[in-house]
């Protein structure tokens, strides 16, 4: 009797043992499972740098860069991605000439700094992004540059709605720009090339503001694109379009967006047009989204109104910010569900412009680079928080990652005390990014 009791106790042991390692079995399937790790790692958690003043992109063997340290920075707070943001100017809107910032002596060394500095930060099993941007300049290279017209008001030119003498011409100037850095990242294999960022009045047109070509160049940037194609097969090709407050007339509405709704209102709302010529204009902007590899999409968005009164207690203030950064997300669920809808193409969408300057509201008219305002990391880490919980929690389909402007390779600039977009020194700000990128 004795020996039957303990067999059914044994029994009892190994049953309850057994269930035991299918549990510790299954958690570990989980967690190692290649599903599971890809949904895990399959965001993009990057951080863009920008060169600025002295500080340049470069890397050392004994004492790090200023470039290497604004790396680890990132890597300490998750990123698996770093972008490159090289430089031009533009003097004056009506300019057919874009003139890199480094001048051309100096684009050899610069080559060969920039090389140590991707080498690095492959060496911290991170990828790399190379993004060649734009400054609209004074004739005095002032930036921003303002014009004063002759009914005495002031109007803001930016890379965004430039209007050049001979558009041909631009395009000449824009590729020999990027041919100074397609050598490089086809030598170093970079993983994402952006061929062009926020370029409005040239995609899909300011009509409003720039009658003479109202529909912008869309043929120009397929042929743009192929080239580039051609000398990076194996990177990830991008645009980045901007969403901003500003409106975009269609049919009759003013609805916010900025480029990224206007590029909706071309493909959507223009599909099956008669006229030859439109539809050739359609069918370029078309071909060339769909032989995109994903979409880039620098967002800067008011999250309150200035005269709003808002919570002091941080998570009270993430749920009033969160009512805006919800209705973002459904809007850009509804272009791109569109734009598939009448392609029958989806495209993955990266974020690979979004910052707050950490100072009070800075959550209003976010693209304003300078200014006054008093310190405030708790509204940056809330604005933060605010857009993860609408974008990155709810894995949207098309959603594939945020790229946070910027970590400055200035290191005075960042900080409790510094009111600039880097979040790095900044505890709330870290926490917020460090609980999503870690």
């Amino acid at each position: 009797m004795r020996n039957k009791t303990t067999s059914k106790k044994q029994a009892r042991n190994w049953i309850c043992s057994g269930y035991m390692w299918l549990l510790v079995y299954t958690f570990i399937c989980l967690v190692t499972c290649p599903t599971h790790q890809a949904q895990a790692q399959e965001y993009v958690r990057g951080f863009n740098l920008i060169e600025s003043d002295s500080f340049l992109f470069d890397a050392q063997d004994k004492s790090k860069s200023d470039a290497q340290i604004a790396v680890d920075e990132a890597k300490a707070l998750g990123a698996n991605h770093i972008i490159l943001n090289v430089r031009a100017t533009m003097t004056g809107p009506y300019s057919n000439e874009l003139v890199p910032v480094t001048a051309p002596a100096e684009r050899g060394p610069e080559k060969k700094r920039m090389a140590k500095l991707i080498r690095y930060i492959r060496s911290q099993n991170m990828t790399i992004g190379l993004r060649p941007i734009f400054f609209v300049v004074g004739p005095n290279g002032e930036f921003p540059y303002n014009e004063e017209r002759q009914d005495g008001s002031l109007k803001n030119w930016w890379h965004g709605n430039i209007q050049p003498q001979d558009p041909n011409r631009w395009f000449e100037s824009f590729k020999v720009y990027l041919d100074v850095y397609l050598p490089l990242a086809a030598l170093l294999k970079v993983e994402e090339f952006t061929i062009a960022a926020e370029l409005y009045s040239m995609t899909v047109g300011l009509e409003d503001q720039w009658k003479k070509h109202p529909y912008g160049f869309p043929g120009r940037w397929l042929q743009l694109l192929r080239y580039v194609k051609s000398k990076l097969p194996s990177s990830r090709l991008m645009y980045d379009i901007n969403f901003t407050d500003d409106k975009v007339s269609s049919n009759g509405f003013g609805v916010t967006g900025g480029e990224l709704e206007r590029w909706r209102y071309r493909i959507v709302d223009l599909a099956d047009r008669s006229d030859p010529k439109e539809k050739e204009i359609w069918n370029d902007l078309v071909t060339f989204w769909s032989e995109l590899d994903a979409i880039g999409i620098d967002v800067y968005r008011s999250l309150a109104s200035p005269k709003q009164n808002l919570p002091k207690e941080s998570l009270e203030l993430v749920r009033t910010l969160k009512l805006r950064t919800d209705s973002f997300a459904t809007q850009m669920d509804n272009i791109f569900s569109e734009i598939s809808i009448v392609l029958g193409v989806d495209k993955e969408v990266i974020f690979k412009e979004i910052g707050f300057r950490s100072v009070e509201k800075g959550f209003i008219d976010p693209f304003a680079y300078a200014g006054s305002g008093d310190v405030k990391i708790q509204h940056q880490a809330a604005a933060f928080q605010a857009y993860f919980e609408s974008f990155w929690e709810p894995q949207w389909p098309w959603f594939k990652g945020f790229n946070f402007w910027e970590i400055s390779l200035n290191p005075t600039r960042k900080g409790e005390l510094d009111k600039g977009f880097s979040p790095v020194g900044k505890k709330e700000t870290e926490d917020v990014i460090l609980k999503y990128f870690k």
